[in-house]
C-alpha cells in the first residue's frame, strides 16, 4: 500500500506524522519504504539520524529521485519490494508531489487546528479532482492536528479547519482519530526516532498512530461514493476544457476582444 502524507504547510506536523507512521509499520509490519519528495528535507535528515543512532528497523528512508518510474510500474524493485510506502510531500516539486499522489491508493492530509483558515483550501480540492482522471480509486483522508492543552476537549466542531477540508473535498473522510502535537518530540525526532522507538515512550501519542494506521486501512479497502466519485471526475473534466479552451483563443479573436476594450 502507498500512503501519502501531503500538506504545503509544515505547521500541519506532515513530515513527523509520516515518519511515525512508517516507523509503526515497520514495526509492526513487513519492509517499509520512506520517500521524502518535500523541498525541507526533514524527513531525509531524520533518516541520516536514525542511521548514525544505529536503530535498526525495517525502515528505508531515501529521496525522491526517479520516483515516477518507481511507483508507475507495479514490478519495479520499491513497489514489489516493500509492503508499505509512506511519501512525505509538500507540493513544492510538482512532478514528485504529482507522481506520488497518482501511484497513491490512501492521501492522508494533516491540517492543524490552528491554521486557521487553510489557504487555497478550493486549489486542493481541484487538484485532488484532477487526480481522480489519472487515479479514479484514490481515497483522501483528512486528519485533524491538535495542540496537547487540547487533549481531552470536544475537537472536529462543525467549523474546524480539518472539518472544513474533508468537507471541500468531494470524496474525502474526516479521521476520528485526533493526533496531538506530542508527537513532535524534537529531542527524539532529531535522534532519528520515532514515538515507537523512543524508550520513554508517550503511550498516548503511540496510540493516535495506530489508531490513525487502522483507519487508513479500513479507508484502502472501503467502497468508494460512486456519485461523489463520479462528480468529482467530470469537475475535473470540465476545468480541463475550460483551460483548453482559453488556452486555444485565436489571435484574431484576442485582438478583437483587446479592441473592443
Amino acid at each position: 500500500m502507498i500512503i501519502t502524507v501531503f500538506s504545503p504547510d509544515e505547521v500541519s506536523k506532515r513530515s513527523i506524522l509520516a515518519a511515525n507512521l512508517a516507523a509503526h509499520c515497520a514495526l509492526h509490519y513487513r519492509k517499509v519504504l520512506l520517500i521524502d519528495a518535500t523541498a525541507p528535507h526533514h524527513t531525509l535528515g531524520w533518516g541520516a539520524c536514525r542511521d548514525v543512532t544505529g536503530i535498526k528497523s525495517r525502515l528505508v528512508v531515501r529521496g525522491a529521485e526517479n520516483l515516477q518510474s518507481e511507483l508507475e510500474d507495479p514490478a519495479s524493485y520499491s513497489r514489489s519490494h516493500y509492503a508499505e510506502i509512506v511519501i512525505d510531500a509538500d507540493g513544492v516539486n510538482t512532478q514528485d508531489t504529482n507522481a506520488a499522489l497518482v501511484a497513491t491508493d490512501v492521501l492522508l492530509i494533516p491540517v492543524h487546528a490552528r491554521q486557521g483558515r487553510v489557504q487555497n483550501r478550493q486549489a486542493l480540492a481541484q487538484h485532488i479532482d484532477a487526480l481522480k482522471l489519472f487515479n479514479p480509486e484514490l481515497r483522501v483522508l483528512v486528519v485533524e492536528v491538535q495542540p496537547i492543552s487540547a487533549f481531552g476537549e470536544s475537537v472536529s466542531t462543525e467549523n474546524s479547519p480539518a472539518r472544513l477540508v474533508a468537507a471541500s473535498i468531494l470524496t474525502a473522510k474526516l479521521a476520528n482519530t485526533v493526533i496531538h502535537e506530542w508527537i513532535d518530540d524534537r529531542s527524539t525526532f532529531q535522534q532519528g526516532m520515532s514515538a515507537m522507538d523512543s524508550k520513554l515512550r508517550n503511550q498516548r501519542a503511540v496510540a493516535e498512530i495506530q489508531n490513525l494506521y487502522q483507519e487508513i486501512l479500513k479507508t484502502r479497502t472501503q467502497r468508494l461514493d460512486p456519485v461523489a466519485n463520479s462528480q468529482a471526475i467530470l469537475q475535473a473534466l470540465q476545468r480541463r476544457t475550460e483551460e483548453k479552451e482559453i488556452c486555444h483563443i485565436s489571435p484574431d479573436i484576442a485582438s478583437n476582444q483587446a479592441s473592443a476594450m
